[in-house]
């Protein structure tokens, strides 16, 4: 699992990339990669840092995800999805 400490040493684009993987870990595999607080702390710290972003998957998080802190409806790329389950498996 994800800590705050982990979240607070990200770059933004890392921001990004673990938005990703936390979203699709969440709400397609049903397997959390980090609780609910530190999920948070992850989008607030995505909102301050949002225009240093020029990750490549950048446009598919809106301000409508980050409002809402979740992205549940995003169509996850192949990529996420191979490093969410990577990350699960060898993390459990």
């Amino acid at each position: 699992m994800k800590s705050e400490e982990d979240i607070n040493g990200m770059t933004p684009n890392q921001l990004v990339a673990w938005f990703l993987i936390s979203s699709y870990a969440y709400y397609v595999m049903s397997e959390p990669v980090m609780g609910d607080s530190t999920f948070d702390g992850l989008v607030k710290r995505l909102k301050e840092y949002w225009d240093e972003v020029d990750h490549p998957h950048k446009y598919l998080i809106t301000e409508s995800h980050l409002a809402a802190g979740t992205g549940y409806d995003i169509d996850h790329p192949t990529i996420v999805k191979f490093a969410t389950a990577t990350y699960i498996r060898e993390h459990r």
